[in-house]
């Protein structure tokens, strides 16, 4: 195998290293899992093998996840599935990993993990499924989850396994927000069983594996009662209620992995481990087929990729202050037209580059809104800053889309769109073109579409290599 190494010692306990040549940080790629089933076989039928410690041969970490340039890949043959059997398979595909790490789990024999450095993403699922879990002292240790920041959602069973071992009220922030979780909290939770330095981590792990030849996860085990209980206890109408209200109102709705987690945590708490698996990988697969998914994903990583690999990096002051600009005057406008402060401060907050706030104008009567109507204002703010965006792409002022797009999203622009660019790509070529005349029409010269954009719809060239 490249991408694992398997020694068993003396007393039957496996060591399997995971190491991807050439790659500083493991990471999660379909080669990988298709070794992994090796790893697994080797695991579940051979006699000689009591148990098993999993660990990295990376001095960076465990494993960062999945391998993200490959997974665009992947999202855009799944976008294309139509028909009841091919969208069948795709979910099967798409949740193949979490499928193999229900298989380690309940692969008959006790499985640990040595986890360092960083932890995140589809490498901490890969820890979750251990039935131990061994952390190495270091400053370098991070835990997280990671995906709802790119548009996605854990899909290797993090919706299911932390909230059963913390509770919802604990696991939805880890969830929800990709908050990192502290070493302290780790622990509390059970998340990390021992902590241990580096010379005796790997024998901490042996340990426990030859002692504990039955070991099962927590919600394998007769009489498992979910922590706190489910989202139909007392705890859970506490805690759930304002936790969707939060996340959902009229400011932040967009985000399609946010909604998608807390099905998953919804629905999944009151069903068996395995169902709940399942829905979360209907999930998982829905999101992933979203447009956001996409623009998010292509945006934070294959943009940073570059923007590492550049010795200089092209001058952004005068793109974003163009942004910047147009913002704040159709925030003027909109008071103007007798919107409140409050409300045209909070749509600046979720859709604008910059952070000033409106100047005072004249009083008049304030307009009662719907969220039909604060749905239209932010598409107001949105278009105007995309089609800023694109006016500098035909002018030269930037030359890189996704460059462009990364530094409006660090500025402020709403991280679901992938940028301003990635926001005329989400609503599509034909719709924004056709929603920009209609608002030129309403409010003016200002929302007029540049000409390269037709240009670029005619020739089927799009805004990305």
């Amino acid at each position: 195998m490249k991408n694992f190494s398997v020694r068993a010692d003396s007393d039957g306990v496996a060591v399997v290293t995971f190491d991807v040549p050439e790659k500083g940080m493991n990471v999660i790629s379909d080669e990988v899992q298709r070794e992994f089933d090796e790893v697994l076989a080797v695991l579940r039928d051979s006699s000689d093998v009591r148990g098993a410690v999993i660990m990295s041969g990376k001095p960076g970490g465990f494993c960062a996840g999945a391998d993200l340039p490959e997974l665009l890949d992947n999202i855009d043959s799944w976008c294309a599935l139509d028909g009841e059997q091919e969208l069948a398979r795709g979910i099967a595909e798409s949740g193949s990993w979490s499928r193999r790490l229900r298989e380690l789990e309940t692969c008959g024999k006790p499985v640990a993990a040595v986890i360092h450095g960083v932890t995140v993403g589809g490498g901490l699922e890969l820890a979750l499924a251990c039935h131990y879990r061994v952390a190495i002292a270091d400053s370098k240790l991070r835990m997280a989850l990671p995906e709802v920041g790119v548009g996605l959602l854990p899909g290797g069973g993090a919706t299911q396994r932390l909230p059963r071992l913390v509770g919802i009220k604990t696991a939805a922030p880890w969830l929800l927000d990709g908050e990192l979780i502290s070493l302290e909290d780790a622990m509390a939770g059970s998340i990390v069983h021992a902590v241990m330095s580096a010379d005796t981590a790997l024998e901490d792990a042996r340990r426990w594996v030859l002692a504990n030849p039955e070991a099962q996860a927590p919600w394998d085990e007769k009489g498992y009662r979910l922590p706190g209980g489910g989202p139909h206890s007392a705890e859970g109408y506490r805690h759930f209620a304002p936790m969707i209200a939060a996340r959902h109102t009229g400011f932040g709705a967009e985000h399609p992995s946010v909604g998608n987690i807390l099905k998953c945590i919804y629905e999944g708490s009151q069903v068996p481990i395995d169902a709940g698996l399942r829905i979360e990988a209907r999930y998982f697969f829905n999101t992933l087929r979203r447009p956001q998914a996409k623009a998010m994903a292509r945006t934070f990583f294959i943009a940073r990729q570059a923007l590492n690999k550049r010795k200089e990096r092209e001058d952004l002051e005068s793109y974003l202050g163009v942004l910047q600009q147009v913002s704040e005057q159709e925030q003027q406008v909109l008071l103007e037209e007798g919107y409140s402060s409050v409300l045209v401060a909070n749509l600046c907050r979720v859709t604008s580059v910059g952070t000033g706030s409106p100047a005072a104008v004249p009083a008049v009567e304030t307009r009662g809104v719907d969220l039909e109507t604060i749905d239209l204002l932010k598409r107001r703010l949105l278009y105007v800053q995309a089609l800023a965006a694109a006016r500098c792409l035909d002018a030269g002022i930037v030359v890189d889309p996704l460059e462009a797009d990364l530094g409006a999203i660090e500025a402020g622009f709403p991280s679901w769109t992938g940028g301003p660019l990635g926001y005329i790509e989400i609503e599509g070529f034909e719709a924004f073109i056709a929603q920009a005349q209609h608002f030129e029409r309403e409010h003016g010269a200002r929302y007029a579409v540049p000409p390269g954009l037709p240009r670029r719809l005619e020739s089927g060239q799009g805004l990305y290599n």
